[in-house]
């Protein structure tokens, strides 16, 4: 299993020179693009994406990760400050589908 990142330039510049496949993307509808491609590779293990792109994933992809356990998501802190609006309590329950 493999892992990817999906972020703007700067933020996958440190995940590329520790080996990590990263994904540059510059606006929302290429997000959505990037993200299913890597979503549907066969070896992703885990996909880093910065928050900046949170909502974006929600609207898009939430089915889709409720029907598989892998790759798991993993949302981190955007350079330019904090996107995520949710506590992690409902985080997790979004992406896992019960309230905690």
């Amino acid at each position: 299993m493999k892992i990817y990142m999906i972020g703007d330039e700067d933020e996958t510049a440190g995940f590329s020179l520790i080996g990590i496949d990263a994904f540059q993307v510059k606006d929302g509808e290429h997000f959505v693009s990037v993200c299913r491609q890597v979503l549907d590779r066969e070896d992703a293990g885990i996909v880093i994406i910065t928050d900046r792109f949170f909502e974006i994933f929600r609207e898009n992809f939430s089915d889709v990760l409720r029907k598989k356990a892998v790759p798991a998501v993993v949302f981190i802190p955007s350079f330019d400050g904090v996107h995520l609006k949710r506590s992690i309590k409902e985080f997790v329950a979004g992406v896992i589908g019960i309230g905690l």
